[in-house]
């Protein structure tokens, strides 16, 4: 699994689990999942999703994702990633 560098709110860096990456083109929105190996119980992964931007080349900041209507379309992506 690839690594990526995010920034945090802090300023800090920290380095993460690049899971997928994709870009909903109608909302012209990036999103990622990213993983910092932490479980989440019974044998599964806690996971984050999150909008993001390159702030600095392979440094990323995450948006969170506040709209509604936004995190619909993206679980409608990620749902069509798995049904692949």
């Amino acid at each position: 699994m690839k690594r990526i560098s995010v920034k945090n709110l802090d300023g800090t860096v920290e380095q993460v689990d690049l899971v997928n990456a994709f870009k909903i083109s109608d909302i012209n929105k990036r999103f990622v999942i990213l993983s910092k190996g932490e479980t989440a119980g019974e044998g599964m992964s806690k996971i984050y999703i999150s909008e993001f931007t390159e702030d600095t080349p392979g440094v990323y900041s995450l948006i969170g994702i506040t709209d509604d209507a936004v995190w619909n379309r993206v679980k409608q992506a990620m749902k069509e990633i798995v049904e692949g």
